[in-house]
């Protein structure tokens, strides 16, 4: 099981890219939002955050705001059934050591 990642983009305006724990399917509780078979993205908002798949990479929301989506499970393409991490089980990918999972908070 991936125990999820994150990573904070440089430059200003920048939103925060969160890799999303990667769940087996007897572990997977919410509503799950479907992968678009178009390859689209399912989600784009405003917010700071984009998800990505824990297993492939690939983006399945763009602007994301803190707090949205914890309890649903998103769908890829590949496969893969994933959950937003919680804070204490994300880790930074590159980026600012001190960056928390939600992207709100940090440098």
């Amino acid at each position: 099981m991936n125990t999820g990642r994150f990573s904070r983009r440089n430059g200003l305006g920048a939103r925060a890219r969160v890799a999303l724990e990667v769940l087996e399917a007897s572990e997977a509780r919410g509503f799950v939002i479907p992968h678009r078979r178009d390859g689209s993205v399912p989600y784009r908002g405003a917010g700071e955050v984009d998800y990505t798949c824990g297993r492939c990479g690939q983006l399945l929301a763009i602007g994301v705001p803190p707090g949205l989506f914890r309890r649903f499970v998103f769908s890829c393409a590949c496969g893969a059934l994933n959950q937003v991490p919680s804070g204490a089980r994300a880790t930074p990918l590159y980026g600012s050591a001190g960056a928390h999972a939600a992207g709100a908070e940090g440098p």
